[in-house]
């Protein structure tokens, strides 16, 4: 009967305390607010600002410019020379009565050279015009009638052995005296060498003619300006790159 009486006690005494423990909490006390001297703004947490911070925009400004008029200028001799006129005429302003045109765009553009009148076949020159004699005597004694002994030139002491209007006709020939043991080669006569172009595309109208001779090139020939624009059209320039835009 003791020990019932003691666990009954002390659940009481338990009971007891959990009851006090929940009418003594309340809710938490609420911080006061501080008195913030006159001038002084208050601190506000990212969240309860009414418009997000936009960043700051980096580097210089870029404007948006379209292709006007396009053109190409040559030819040169090579490409880098092509390429140096290009650069150059970028950072300048084109030549025009009134407003300077500025450059947006350049490229360099490769072109076939002339093509060939004629195929001669030709044995390279021999050291001395002894040794062609003897050369030239196998030849006729292989049964090729048809040569000719180049006494003077860049080519003397060379042997051509026919002149082709048909690169085909010449190759043949070539082949059967190389069978027969002479080093007959195939060269080409009057084919002009590979011929270099600027491309150029402009933010407004110029005169083709004029441009030429400040760039130096012989000849101008118009061209479409969509070969100058990128599939998505022209690319916004950088100021900072092309003072004449400025």
């Amino acid at each position: 009967m003791l020990i019932r009486a003691l666990v009954i006690l002390l659940l009481a005494l338990n009971l007891g305390v959990a009851l006090w423990g929940a009418l003594a909490a309340g809710p938490a006390p609420t911080a006061a607010p501080a008195d913030i001297p006159p001038g002084v703004e208050r601190l506000q947490l990212v969240t309860e600002l009414a418009e997000p911070i936009k960043p700051a925009p980096a580097g210089e400004p870029t404007i948006p410019l379209t292709i006007v008029q396009c053109a190409a200028f040559g030819p040169y001799e090579t490409a880098g020379v092509a390429s140096a006129v290009g650069k150059r005429i970028e950072l300048e302003s084109l030549v025009e009565d009134e407003a300077p045109v500025g450059v947006l765009k350049t490229a360099v553009r490769a072109e076939p050279g002339r093509a060939p009148r004629s195929w001669r076949v030709l044995l390279p020159p021999l050291p001395s015009a002894a040794q062609t004699d003897i050369v030239a005597k196998r030849i006729v004694a292989a049964g090729f009638k048809d040569y000719y002994v180049i006494r003077e030139g860049v080519d003397a002491n060379a042997i051509a052995l026919g002149l082709f209007r048909n690169e085909q006709a010449a190759r043949a020939r070539a082949e059967a005296l190389q069978k027969a043991g002479f080093d007959a080669a195939v060269d080409p006569v009057g084919a002009g060498p590979e011929e270099h172009w600027l491309d150029l595309g402009a933010d407004a109208a110029f005169k083709a003619e004029a441009v030429r001779t400040q760039l130096g090139a012989a000849r101008t020939q118009p061209i479409d300006c969509e070969s100058l624009a990128s599939p998505a059209g022209p690319a916004p320039l950088d100021v900072g790159d092309n003072p004449a835009a400025r």
